[in-house]
């Protein structure tokens, strides 16, 4: 049976294949459409909205993850925290233009600049000028190599002798670390120097300086809120977010707590969710809006 099967295969792929036309640049069997294709994908370029979370993944307690230390979240608590700490300081127009600058890094998440990230940055600053500058210097020997820097254990080399006359064609080899090299048209030596910007095991790349505030203020958030998002205007939907407790009411309704007319209200009339109160928090629509 599956020689059989094996036979009218290759019967049925030989008929498609053959033809009696001549075969030439426009040739093609009968039947046949050619169609025209790029043979490549254009892929849009990535704007800043493809890299952020969708507001379903901020943790039901939002406050409590405010009030950790940074370095005690998961991904998604990160995530969130420093999205809101950061965004509370830049919709602070009273708060902001008084912050230091050390301050205003630190809740923003970027690194401080202080004098170790000075230094592995101007190592690699140098690095990246030395690995397409050409090497000028004296001519290399065994008590003053030519020093090649890399940041692994091996860089290839290529040597064009000395000036004028002792010049030569390039001679390409494998420089690598611990051995010096001898170029074998003009003796000249090489030696590779390995460029290190790590720092040692353990330690804080980017410590907190001391006079830096590491603690986020709930009321920071509640006042850009209150300035943002009030009336009929809605221009911080995060902060909003956040400070009705949104995903906490969402986990309510998903429960069952809540029926879809309360959790509607809740969500048209922006009621601030309070777990420990139920739904009798959540009044009707006429009352709702005899309130407002």
């Amino acid at each position: 049976m599956l020689r059989s099967l094996t036979n009218a295969l290759r019967h049925n792929v030989a008929g498609l294949t053959r033809t009696n036309a001549p075969i030439g640049r426009n040739s093609f069997p009968a039947g046949a459409t050619a169609v025209a294709g790029r043979g490549f994908l254009n892929f849009k370029l990535p704007q800043p909205h493809d890299f952020e979370l969708p507001a379903d993944t901020m943790p039901l307690d939002i406050k409590g993850v405010m009030a950790k230390k940074p370095e005690q979240l998961d991904f998604y608590e990160n995530y969130w925290y420093w999205k809101l700490r950061g965004e509370s300081v830049i919709v602070d127009p009273e708060g902001l233009p008084k912050k230091s600058y050390k301050q205003l890094a630190r809740d923003l998440g970027l690194a401080q600049v202080n004098e170790p990230a000075e230094h592995m940055v101007g190592l690699l600053e140098l690095y990246e000028y030395l690995k397409q500058a050409p090497f000028l210097g004296p001519f290399g020997t065994v008590e003053n190599p030519v020093l090649c820097p890399s940041l692994n254990n091996m860089r290839v080399v290529g040597c064009t002798g000395g000036t004028g006359d002792n010049e030569h064609v390039p001679l390409w080899f494998n420089c690598r670390e611990g051995f010096l090299y001898r170029c074998g048209e003009c003796d000249q030596v090489f030696m590779l120097v390995r460029v290190l910007y790590s720092v040692p095991d353990g330690s804080n790349p980017f410590p907190v300086d001391p006079e830096v505030k590491d603690t986020f203020d709930w009321e920071l958030l509640e006042r850009g809120h209150k300035m943002w998002n009030s009336g009929d205007y809605n221009l911080w939907p995060d902060g909003e977010y956040a400070y009705n407790n949104v995903p906490e009411l969402v986990a309510a309704f998903d429960s069952g707590l809540l029926t879809d007319e309360q959790y509607e209200n809740a969500i048209n009339y922006r009621i601030k969710w309070d777990s420990s109160k139920g739904p009798e928090q959540i009044p009707g629509p006429r009352v709702q809006q005899i309130q407002k």
